[in-house]
């Protein structure tokens, strides 16, 4: 669909959304992914028409000045399967609500997907392509954190805006190589793990068995917590490192200790890895022996969680079903469904079909945009120039419980770039989420002492 008087630029289709063909070579990506990101074009090619309904946005204003165009890392590998899907699915979702209220003070929002497949240094190029050749404005995603963290050393070069996504959830990003340019919203590491840690010590005992993925992001979960066990006077008292893409669980999760020696397991799995792990712990009985933490998120499970993972305990800034009470929630999860019947099948059947979810995966891209889009309207953005306001403007944001952040209140931490929001400790009870405990953002620990400049 073309808006009439324009013409599409290099890298982009008529409504905004591309891929980067000649990337990493169509034959390569999941056959849906081509389909998929011209979809998305149409739809946002309606939107900057003056098509759709009103959402939460820029204003009811027609966008019609240059275009604003975002590159987003959106991972396809079987790894990240799950994570890609949400991270499309509710970008295309936040981005659509954006234009059909007007863009950024009448800037249409153009997206420009690019698929890393969980390859770190396939993430570092597509990012350097997507602003050297693309001229993006902002960058957003990159599931894996060895991804994130090479794209983050990136941006400081080539002076662009970072905002991590879906995934990204290494200590690191923000606690240790932070800068002016990257930021993230969803807390992590210890600024979530102490809280945990010191809900699951008082509740169940001082000793604990850790599984987890031995990469980046599963070293900064082991260092997490044992900070977050030694603050609440636990230990962990069992270490087993599971390497990435393990497909054979059982010779590591048989080592698990069941004799009284620990008084539960913290599974930091995640992805793929994840729901094998899930299986073979389920297989060897251990939920009834253990109580299992760390779990969550129903949309890591096609939308339905396996009856084997009640009683688990985990921690998330988004239920997996919208509360009742929470109007905003309650939209949010309506626009998810609505959004989701728009995209590729087999996107809708990697979440799972009528059983999708948001879950905390989706919401992580979603207010990833949102928040760009505060930023944005705040700073008065209308591309890379505005960098600098940008910046400014992304360091100091605050916002309540709202249609932008619908599972609670977030805020920046000026000094390392990284958000707090609202979140919740809940236990698994068959389909439901029994929330346990509520922790607001100014509740949450630092992540560190990391000062961005």
């Amino acid at each position: 669909m073309k808006c009439p008087g324009r013409s599409p630029g290099t890298g982009e289709s008529n409504g905004g959304a591309a891929v980067i063909e000649n990337a990493v070579g169509p034959s390569a990506r999941p056959p849906w992914w081509r389909t998929a990101a011209l979809a998305v074009a149409g739809l946002l090619a309606v939107a900057a028409c003056g098509g759709g309904a009103t959402q939460s946005g820029g204003g009811s204003q027609e966008a019609n000045g240059s275009p604003i165009t975002i590159g987003v890392l959106d991972d396809q590998a079987p790894l990240t399967a799950v994570e890609g899907a949400e991270m499309r699915v509710n970008t295309d979702l936040a981005v659509a609500q954006i234009n059909s209220s007007g863009g950024i003070h009448g800037h249409k929002v153009n997206v420009v997907f690019a698929d890393p497949q969980a390859d770190p240094s396939k993430a570092v190029a597509l990012a350097q392509q997507l602003v050297q050749q693309n001229n993006v404005d902002v960058l957003v995603g990159a599931v894996l954190s060895s991804e994130c963290l090479g794209v983050e050393n990136l941006v400081a070069r080539l002076q662009i805006v970072y905002v991590s996504s879906t995934g990204c959830a290494s200590e690191d990003f923000t606690a240790k190589q932070c800068n002016q340019y990257s930021f993230r919203l969803t807390p992590q590491g210890q600024q979530v793990n102490i809280p945990l840690s010191s809900y699951i010590v008082k509740q169940y005992g001082t000793k604990w068995s850790i599984i987890y993925p031995d990469y980046a992001f599963g070293q900064s979960q082991l260092a997490a917590y044992k900070v977050g066990m030694q603050a609440a006077g636990g230990a962990l008292a069992q270490i087993i490192p599971i390497p990435q893409n393990e497909t054979n669980m059982t010779p590591y999760i048989s080592k698990i200790s069941t004799d009284g020696s620990v008084n539960g397991l913290i599974n930091t799995e995640v992805g793929a890895d994840l729901v094998r792990a899930s299986t073979t712990i389920a297989q060897f009985n251990l939920n009834a022996k253990l109580p299992i933490v760390g779990v969550f998120g129903k949309e890591r499970f096609a939308g339905v969680y396996p009856p084997s993972l009640t009683g688990d305990i985990g921690q998330s800034p988004e239920l997996s079903d919208a509360a009742k009470e929470n109007s905003f929630d309650v939209a949010y999860h309506t626009a998810f469904k609505g959004q989701l019947g728009k995209e590729d099948p087999a996107i809708i059947n990697t979440l799972g079909n009528d059983k999708a979810v948001p879950g905390d995966l989706g919401y992580e891209a979603y207010t990833a945009i949102t928040a760009l889009k505060l930023a944005m309207l705040s700073s008065n953005f209308t591309g890379k120039s505005d960098t600098s306001k940008l910046i400014s403007a992304m360091s100091k944001l605050k916002a309540k419980q709202s249609a932008d952040f619908p599972g609670g209140d977030f805020q920046m931490n000026a000094s390392d770039h990284q958000g707090a929001t609202t979140t919740y400790i809940a236990k698994i009870n068959g389909q439901q989420e029994d929330v346990l405990a509520t922790i607001a953002p100014d509740k949450l620990p630092p992540i560190g002492t990391c000062q961005a400049k």
